[in-house]
């Protein structure tokens, strides 16, 4: 049986670096819609893209403390959500967080997978990291992004399929359930847009950048085979159970690794389990339609809700023993 500390320091070090990429590709994103921004606001007033990762992340009030009186500047929320040190949701200080975790749990690493945690972070402390952003940061994302995506293939590629890889497999799925579910609610439309789809950048141009916010667009477009509309986007990010970045697909993903890790059994063998196993089924068995129909904002309220809450449990049945 794994320590307990051992498993919270790899819980944690999988939801920290899913959590970095996330913040990376949301930037990486909205940096690009900015292209597009002036056309949406003729039709639909909204703050600038880059500004709404703020909201996403739930962090506007903190940056605008952090810099008071300068307004929404891009160059400063840039570099409020890569490499500042002071804020909780910077990649840097997510990068910090699991190098950390790492650091304490080396045991149950691979070097290789170390040496590319460690490697990132090193990389993110030069003096030249705040020079780069400024040259070129859709660059300077795209690095970011490919060196948390790397480690997690060496994860994938290096890890027996042991309780350490299960505990980083839970907490990384976990986390994206989480950062999906807030794209989707704070990316929704309000129902009326949605019901009566006057706009047609709003019904595209939105969609699709909903889309690539999860790194779906490519994903989408390939299973598909049809126009970007409100009710496939939300089967496939919610409902689709074989593409990674969907909601059901994550869902399942941790079930098996609490399954793992708890052993076989007739029963739960923690609260945990129940919850996800309860949530696996509910998406199981509905459809974007019937979503759409009953409300998808209240289903994302009680999905986050669920995963604080599943949260919660695995810290009381594994952490704190």
């Amino acid at each position: 049986m794994m320590l307990s500390r051992v498993a919270e320091n790899l819980y944690w070090l999988g939801r920290y670096v899913e959590r970095a990429e996330n913040v990376a590709r949301l930037l990486d994103v909205a940096y690009h819609l900015e292209l597009d921004a002036a056309e949406l606001k003729e039709e639909e007033p909204s703050a600038a893209p880059i500004e709404d990762v703020l909201s996403v992340l739930a962090c506007r009030e903190d940056f605008q403390k952090a810099h008071p009186g300068n307004g929404f500047a891009h160059a400063d929320v840039l570099a409020y959500l890569t490499i500042e040190n002071e804020d909780g949701q910077s990649i840097r200080t997510m990068l910090g967080r699991a190098r950390e975790n790492a650091r304490a749990s080396r045991e149950a690493l691979s070097a290789d997978a170390w040496h590319q945690l460690n490697g990132l972070y090193l990389d993110l402390q030069s003096r030249r990291t705040r020079a780069r952003l400024i040259q070129s940061p859709l660059r300077f994302l795209e690095r970011l992004k490919r060196g948390c995506i790397l480690f997690s293939g060496l994860i994938e590629s290096t890890l027996p399929r042991a309780e350490a890889y299960h505990f980083l497999q839970v907490g990384r799925h976990l986390e994206r359930i989480n950062q999906i579910g807030r794209v989707l609610q704070l990316g929704m439309p309000p129902m009326p847009a949605l019901k009566q789809e006057t706009s047609a950048s709003l019904s595209s141009l939105h969609w699709a950048n909903l889309l690539r916010s999860c790194s779906a667009y490519e994903a989408y477009l390939q299973d598909v085979r049809d126009q970007i509309e409100p009710a496939g986007v939300v089967g496939f990010l919610v409902l689709n159970n074989s593409f990674p970045r969907s909601i059901r697909f994550c869902v399942e993903r941790c079930c098996e690794s609490l399954q793992a890790i708890g052993g076989e059994s007739e029963s739960y063998a923690s609260e945990a389990e129940r919850l996800l196993g309860r949530l696996e089924s509910e998406l199981r068995y509905v459809d974007e339609e019937e979503l759409l129909r009953q409300g998808l904002q209240s289903f994302l309220v009680g999905l986050l809700s669920s995963c604080n809450r599943i949260g919660d449990e695995i810290h009381r049945a594994y952490f704190f023993i």
